[in-house]
């Protein structure tokens, strides 16, 4: 019998190291860290006064933290807004106005008013005046979309700015919400005799007339509305008939108190001007502007007035007025300019001429102006290019000769010719 020798015991795998070559980078690196951070915290009392130091010197952080706005109360802006209507300061009546709407963003009426009286004012032609009034429009229908008026104000600020087809659905609406509204109604056929649909508009324009009379209370404004749209529609076939109606359009609005009526001043220019029924049109024109102190369109239509009646001075004085309220206002810019020229003050002339050119005129008279202003002061260079561009907008016989004769002034040796006078027809 054998015994066998026990099996010597030892451990599994490679023999290990107390140095891993592997980590070496970790012994490396660990006194690099841990040296330089030992002393840091040793020193951090000087080392952060050093570092305090060094930023303030070294950086500059400026924090400039925009100043609150003052929020005015809403019940004081409608004080302040009843002050200037009382007091015909609507330019300020109407950024009252805007304020109150962005304070009181649900309020219906407020952003109407606005509508209103944005498209009461002001030249029809003016974009600015256009594009403030459906933003204010909006601002009515985003209100209360289950009223009719937002619906209402969108229609009437698209019928103002030449777009009927697009004012139409809003109208439809509208009539889907309040089909006896008399505003809607007038609306309604405002846009359809824009659309050359006469008799529907005609149906329309009375049965407005009648609903804004039977109203209770009575909105004049809307009853003068009205009216101004029933004379649009007879101008089409009656002048007298048409007169008539803005009459009776500017007796109701001149019963209300503080909204602006410059828009029926302007139709009745219209017929007054052409009629030669001088004196009474100055009296409508007054009666607007003491209304509205600050729309330029009613000094600049007593500046034609005055022109035609052959008083030149009192004409610069009024188109003055006009240029000081929109100092943007191409009609007066264009006018006063032909009145500068035809007092032979050149310099002038040209300045208002060229500037209302610069703002997008499309009147020839405003490059005649401009152009004859600067020929006949040895300006040639500047004068040539406006009135060939302006030769090339007209077909107007006396307008043409003008032009011709200030191009024909700057190919000349240099002799000057005696200034002649720039039409006063054209339109605008």
């Amino acid at each position: 019998m054998y015994l066998r020798t026990p099996k010597r015991y030892s451990g599994k795998g490679k023999r290990r190291f107390l140095v891993n070559w592997r980590w070496l980078w970790l012994y490396v690196l660990a006194p690099i860290i841990i040296i330089p951070a030992a002393l840091i915290w040793q020193n951090r009392a000087t080392l952060s006064q050093s570092v305090s130091q060094w930023v303030d010197s070294n950086i500059r952080i400026e924090l400039n933290p925009p100043t609150p706005t003052p929020t005015v109360p809403a019940a004081d802006l409608e004080v302040q807004l009843a002050n200037f209507l009382a007091s015909g300061n609507l330019r300020s009546a109407i950024s009252t106005l805007t304020s109150l709407t962005d304070a009181t963003p649900n309020d219906l009426g407020a952003h109407t008013l606005l509508t209103k009286m944005i498209l009461f004012r002001g030249d029809p032609e003016d974009p600015k005046r256009q594009q403030a009034a459906l933003d204010a429009a909006f601002g009515a229908l985003n209100a209360d979309p289950e009223a009719a008026d937002g619906w209402i104000m969108v229609a009437m600020a698209l019928n103002a700015a030449s777009r009927p087809r697009e004012a139409l659905p809003y109208l439809l609406r509208a009539r889907d919400l309040d089909n006896q509204n008399p505003l809607m109604l007038a609306v309604m056929a405002e846009t359809y005799n824009n659309l050359d649909l006469i008799d529907r508009a005609t149906t329309l324009v009375d049965q407005a007339i009648e609903a804004a009379k039977a109203a209770d209370p009575l909105d004049p404004a809307t009853l003068a509305y009205a009216h101004v749209v029933q004379g649009t529609i007879l101008s089409r076939t009656s002048g007298q008939d048409a007169v008539r109606a803005y009459e009776e359009a500017w007796r109701v609005a001149l019963t209300e108190p503080v909204m602006p009526v410059g828009y029926i001043a302007q139709w009745l220019w219209a017929y007054y001007f052409n009629t030669n029924d001088l004196s009474r049109l100055v009296g409508v024109l007054n009666q607007a502007a003491a209304r509205d102190r600050d729309d330029p369109v009613n000094p600049y239509l007593l500046g034609r007035v005055y022109l035609k009646d052959g008083d030149p001075n009192k004409a610069r004085t009024a188109m003055e007025r006009c240029r000081d309220l929109d100092p943007d206002q191409v009609k007066c810019l264009r006018w006063l300019g032909t009145l500068l020229y035809r007092d032979q003050n050149y310099v002038r002339a040209a300045e208002m001429g060229q500037r209302a050119v610069d703002l997008g005129s499309t009147d020839p008279a405003a490059y005649l102006v401009a152009g004859l202003s600067y020929a006949f002061s040895n300006r040639c260079a500047e004068a040539v290019p406006l009135l060939q561009r302006g030769l090339g907008m007209t077909t107007e016989g006396s307008l043409v000769s003008e032009f011709q004769e200030g191009l024909r002034v700057c190919s000349s040796s240099g002799l000057l010719l005696p200034a002649a006078e720039p039409s006063a027809t054209p339109t605008g």
